[in-house]
């Protein structure tokens, strides 16, 4: 399918090249009437430009990639820093009950509540490395955040 999409275009392309290399040959052998001539320029023509979108189109993608690239990979490293953060939370958690001692809660509280406050952090830089690309997704989540811990604070 992809070979699809890189040979059409090229074809499409050729092709208007050929046309117009015969219809070159073809008006120096002899003389082309009105018809002929629109015919000639119209196949040159529309393959040409369909030629020339789908390229346009295809270089627009890849381009776009380039330009997303740095940024997926800033998100990525986040997602992985909360994913271990998590895990930490989770081991955690888990020595905790299994230690009946009431100081381990005391330190236990004490590290879920700094590995949450990383874990914000974490979240509050991957939130400005996506308002790079999406400002305007960002903006509406921020508002609907607002709005949720207003009602929470109202009940």
């Amino acid at each position: 399918m992809k070979h699809l999409e890189r040979i059409g275009p090229a074809l499409l392309l050729l092709f208007s090249i050929g046309v117009s290399v015969i219809l070159a040959y073809t008006a120096t052998q002899r003389t082309l009437s009105g018809l002929e001539s629109a015919l000639w320029q119209i196949f040159v023509f529309a393959g040409g430009l369909v030629g020339s979108f789908i390229f346009g189109r295809q270089s627009a993608r890849e381009a776009a990639k380039e330009m997303i690239k740095p940024h997926a990979r800033s998100a990525f490293r986040r997602l992985l820093s909360l994913y271990h953060s998590l895990s930490r939370a989770a081991t955690t958690i888990e020595a905790s009950q299994i230690s009946d001692s009431h100081e381990n809660d005391q330190v236990a509280l004490a590290r879920l509540e700094e590995i949450i406050a990383e874990q914000l952090s974490t979240a509050d830089d991957a939130l400005e490395d996506w308002r790079d690309i999406v400002p305007e997704d960002v903006g509406e989540l921020e508002q609907k955040r607002q709005f949720d811990n207003t009602r929470r604070e109202e009940q």
